[in-house]
């Protein structure tokens, strides 16, 4: 729920300033998820007038104003609706950045020269939407600050998170009234004053509930207010709907939503004329009955949906939303107004199977109060007489045939000191619940009926923990002993990787750092580190490679019929001098793939895996871990893998490691017979790319251009050689170059091939012309056709 800082104030004193209140509010249990300025910063925008408005004259629905400064008269164009001569407006000058990073250049626009821009409410950051500029009131100064003039309507606005037991909270009086107990002040609650006009007309109009309706809508109140004028809201109205984010519409139905955020009960205003037979009756749906709501949606009805009805037709849905066929709009004069209580559940149900939440829904599916309808009313009907200049017909009709009594429940203030571990005063406990309107007298507390959270004496014992903050209460004193020591640097980074492995699909291996120098030899002719006491002669050195260890974990699952392997293993291996240089003594990452792509189903038969499936695994690998843009380049620098089959993995000029297919002659060593694909990757030249800083980068608002390039070429030049040069031709506007064609063949030259380049225009500022994108494409094809001799393929 959005509460505004300053119409807390109205209803509370306090001194907190937003943010510990903040604090405050969420360890009393009211998580404060954001705070935000309901005028966002912002610099340069000055008061202008326009003096002259005229037609573009090559585009329709723009305008070209002449627009005076304080010292110029400027050329602009505006799409604005509303723009007209005479008007005072927020004025962006060359060079001015708006709220939302977007700067202000000379523009070009068919033809027409644009130098600033006149601003609307939204380019301000002031409202999430506007119809048009903002026209500024004409007492307002040429060349005046327009945030000057502004700021002191300043207010912050609270993102709370309210817990689904805590419907009273859903209000600005319900979270003022935690306030006040929790800074020990009282709660000013506005006065409600209003004349009743004896008019008679209660005798005339009626309410029924239908007997079987009770369990849906046990209370139900109605008023009649007469000879209201519809208009707009006054502006200290308006201001407080949008900083809750409530769009007004007129001063009937603004206030409405305004008592339903005050005091988080909500109502419902009728046009009198339009209800048929002078009654309001509560009934449930009926079978295959539909309803047409507010916003013009015909909805199928569920079962049991509680409906207000004249003595006609359906005019609303109960505690979800009205009726187009009833609302309050132009030419109505007299209003019924509705404050009820409905049942959670029911609204609950009906509003999930509607698929229709609102204001109203999200209050009574938690549970309003229902002793709190006359009080919402009268506070409405207050206002209307005020603002609309209503007559209030009679008294309120109060349809109410089981009236809700508050809960008692017992409370031992001994209890409360036992549980929470304090010695609070009996005195301190009352204050508190008191403050909280939770009456005590004689160890029993009047539950109001606002709060249907609490029934139980614990209930009462946490009310009391929380408002005295849960840090207060004393902790009990045990020893505590840790046998756990915090992860170095080194644990953490190796967490991370395995994360990222088993997040790849992948299963962790771990074999023992000491084998056979009989299989190390018999694969692999480089010096080993030997052990001077060997447990046995399967262990007599320490490895070199991963590999060797996980091809022998392969051999032994595709023996016992395990085919499909996806294994890797994290640890240490020793290098020829690693005895006298602890440095050769390094970890690396080791992966390896045997048998199916995935598991087999009734589909049909399973790929195998291939070079390509190590090398993407090695891939995304590296994209986890902020590892992209990689270089593969054909090189064995472990002579493990196949020649012709092997690649480095090079980033920004490091080797990364290694990957390929498994030599058929080692695989052989183990007894392995099928292709089997393995990597190794270095973990020390990794980790200090990995812990570099990775700064985020805004992605753009505005739209990209494709563009495909194929290009004829000598066989000797990469692909990857060439992507990059267009990269480069290109930038910045160029933001991403992908191959997505490769052809050698009939119409292409022996010792040529056909690559095809598809190019993605994209700026962070504005949406690109076809000029801008076609004047960088061309430059691109000359510089590629100068540099590597290249064709444009026909």
């Amino acid at each position: 729920m959005k509460v505004s800082y300053n119409w807390l104030k109205e209803y509370v004193t306090f001194d907190l300033d937003p943010v510990n209140l903040a604090s405050k509010l969420t360890m009393a249990g009211f998580e404060v998820e954001e705070i935000s300025a309901l005028i966002p910063e912002f610099s340069g925008i000055t008061v202008a007038e326009v003096q002259q408005v005229g037609p573009h004259p090559n585009a329709d629905k723009l305008s070209v104003c002449k627009v005076r400064t304080g010292s110029e008269l400027l050329d602009v164009i505006c799409g604005a609706p509303n723009v007209h001569a005479g008007q005072k407006v927020a004025f962006a000058k060359i060079g001015t950045v708006l709220p939302g990073g977007i700067k202000i250049k000379k523009a070009k626009i068919r033809d027409v020269y644009s130098y600033g821009m006149i601003c609307s409410e939204q380019e301000l950051g002031l409202k999430n939407h506007s119809e048009g500029i903002w026209v500024l009131p004409d007492s307002w100064r040429l060349d005046e600050k327009v945030y000057e003039k502004i700021q002191n309507r300043q207010d912050y606005i609270l993102d709370i998170a309210v817990t689904p037991n805590r419907p009273d909270a859903l209000s600005i009086v319900g979270i003022a009234r935690e306030i006040a107990v929790l800074e020990k002040t009282g709660l000013n609650l506005p006065d409600i004053n209003f004349t009743l006009k004896n008019t008679g007309s209660r005798k005339e109009f009626d309410v029924q509930i239908e007997k079987d309706t009770y369990p849906g809508c046990p209370r139900y109140t109605a008023r009649i207010i007469r000879n209201v004028k519809l208009a707009s809201s006054p502006d200290w109205l308006i201001q407080r709907l949008q900083a809750v984010g409530v769009r007004p519409i007129n001063n009937v139905v603004d206030i409405t939503n305004f008592v339903l955020f005050e005091f988080g009960h909500p109502l419902h205003a009728f046009d009198l004329h339009r209800l048929k037979g002078d009654k309001i009756i509560v009934r449930y749906s009926k079978t295959n009955e539909s309803f047409t709501t507010l916003d013009k949606v015909d909805r199928p009805l569920p079962d049991k949906t509680v409906l207000i009805c004249d003595a006609e037709k359906a005019v609303a849905i109960g505690g979800i939303m009205g009726g187009l066929n009833s609302e309050v709009a132009e030419g109505t004069t007299d209003i019924l107004l509705e404050s009820a209580y409905f049942d959670p559940v029911h609204v609950a149900y009906s509003s999930k199977k509607l698929g229709l939440t609102t204001e109203a829904s999200q209050r009574f599916e938690r549970g309003a109060d229902p002793n709190g309808a006359i009080r919402a009313s009268d506070r409405a009907t207050a206002l209307i007489v005020e603002i609309a200049g209503g007559s209030v017909a009679d008294d309120i009709i109060d349809c109410y045939p089981e009236p809700i009594e508050p809960k008692k429940v017992s409370v031992r203030f001994s209890r409360v000191n036992k549980v929470l571990g304090t010695s609070l005063k009996k005195s301190e406990m009352t204050d508190i619940l008191n403050g909280l309107e939770l009456l005590y007298d004689n160890e029993t507390v009047t539950v109001p009926t606002f709060r249907p959270d609490i029934e139980r004496e614990v209930d009462i014992i946490e009310e009391i923990a929380r408002v005295i903050n849960y840090d207060t209460i004393p902790v009990a004193q045990r020893l505590s002993v840790r046998m756990d020591g915090e992860l170095n640097p080194a644990d953490l980074l190796f967490d991370r990787i395995k994360t990222v492995c088993c997040e790849l699909g992948m299963t962790e291996v771990i074999n023992n750092s000491m084998v056979s120098r009989r299989e190390i030899e018999a694969i692999n002719d480089r010096a080993h580190v030997k052990i001077l006491n060997p447990i046995s002669d399967d262990m007599n050195v320490m490895r070199p490679s991963l590999l060797p260890g996980m091809l022998k974990v392969t051999a032994y699952n595709i023996n016992r019929q395990y085919m499909d392997l996806h294994l890797f293993e994290l640890g240490r291996i020793f290098a020829e001098d690693a005895s006298v240089n602890p440095d050769q003594q390094m970890y690396t990452l080791a992966f390896m793939l045997h048998g199916g792509r995935y598991q087999k189903s009734w589909e049909g038969e399973v790929p195998q895996v291939d070079l390509y499936d190590i090398k993407g695994r090695v891939t995304e690998f590296c994209k986890k871990i902020f590892l992209d843009n990689l270089d593969f380049i054909l090189y064995d620098r472990n002579g493990y893998f196949r020649e012709g089959y092997a690649l480095s993995v090079i980033y920004q000029g490091e080797n990364l490691g290694s990957f390929g297919q498994i030599k058929p002659e080692i695989a052989a060593v183990f007894g392995i017979e099928s292709p089997v694909f393995g990597s190794e990757l270095y973990l020390r030249e990794m980790e200090s790319l990995y812990m570099r800083p990775v700064q985020y980068q805004p992605f753009s608002r505005f739209p990209a251009v494709e563009k495909d390039l194929a290009l004829i070429v000598d066989e000797g030049i990469a692909a990857d050689t060439l992507k990059k040069f267009i990269q480069e031709s290109g930038a910045p506007l160029a933001q991403e170059t992908a191959i997505f064609d490769f052809f050698r063949g009939k119409h292409i030259q022996p010792g040529k091939k056909s690559i095809g380049f598809r190019i993605r225009f994209q700026s962070k500022e504005r949406t690109l012309t076809d000029k801008e994108v076609l004047r960088v494409f061309e430059k691109i094809i000359k510089q590629v056709e100068r540099k590597y001799q290249a064709k444009l393929r026909d």
